[in-house]
């Protein structure tokens, strides 16, 4: 099976047109596999990302994922134009290549939601402000839906001892879905840094729908204006928001370019 591994700001993906969820988990084993943090299978008519995640598991969007999987159907000429719109299970996603070198990529996230239904939470109670007790501590926890599920918890540092809790908070059973746990730390109105715990795939370095979701969480709560920097391990993301639509710009890397032999290990 041929791939291309590719990764955003260190987020690392296998990308191909072949592939489901046994094959996500073997291909991105860090030990007996290539190693990714997920596995992307491109689809052709219409162009669809079908996402899974180094365990297997299957997510609706991924914001450093997608932008891969833009620089990849372009180099293989899959699309000619430089706006383009693919096929998720978060909907249809609109991308527009704003430079090919270094490659960089805008794309258009939509509006996040914040119903619990969205988020996979049985009860009705607002999801966005639930403070919730863990060990001597009282977190409250800003969950919402923006391409995939997050939750945003706000601290003084990213060195926080809240972030011991992240796998944790993942999986409460108030989630009955799982969630993505985001850290945010606000430095001023323009300026977020951010650390990411994944669903199904744990610490990771850059996360690009969290990074919506912190700003989105961070606006909302009048932490910082319409357009902001998110500060990443490996570098920056530019998140903005015009017309209540959350837009996402980052760049995506070629790493190298293989073939995979299949196997049972």
């Amino acid at each position: 099976m041929k791939f291309e591994k590719m990764h955003g700001l260190g987020n690392d993906f296998c990308v191909t047109e072949e592939g489901d969820s046994s094959v996500a988990c073997k291909i991105c084993n860090r030990h007996t596999g290539v190693g990714a943090d997920g596995l992307i299978v491109v689809k052709k008519n219409p162009l669809e990302m079908v996402f899974y995640n180094a365990d297997g598991s299957k997510a609706s969007m991924c914001g450093n994922g997608i932008r891969c999987f833009a620089k990849y159907v372009y180099e293989h000429q899959m699309v000619f134009d430089r706006q383009f719109k693919v096929l998720t299970l978060a909907g249809m996603i609109h991308i527009r290549i704003t430079s090919l070198d270094p490659f960089l990529c805008q794309v258009g996230m939509g509006k996040p939601f914040f119903n619990n239904q969205m988020l996979h939470i049985s009860d009705d109670l607002s999801s966005f402000g639930r403070i919730v007790k863990i060990d001597r501590f009282s977190l409250t926890l800003y969950s919402l839906f923006i391409g995939t599920i997050h939750t945003v918890i706000f601290v003084e540092s990213l060195d926080s001892e809240v972030l011991k809790y992240a796998r944790q908070i993942e999986q409460m059973p108030l989630f009955r879905n799982g969630t993505n746990v985001d850290f945010v730390h606000v430095l001023n109105s323009t300026e977020l840094e951010i650390k990411t715990y994944e669903r199904g795939v744990g610490w990771t370095l850059a996360c690009g729908t969290g990074a919506c979701a912190a700003f989105v969480a961070a606006r909302k709560l009048a932490l910082i204006e319409d357009r902001a920097k998110v500060h990443l391990s490996l570098g920056d993301l530019d998140v903005f928001c015009e017309n209540e639509e959350i837009y996402l710009i980052g760049p995506a890397m070629t790493i190298c370019k293989g073939e995979w032999e299949d196997s049972k290990c």
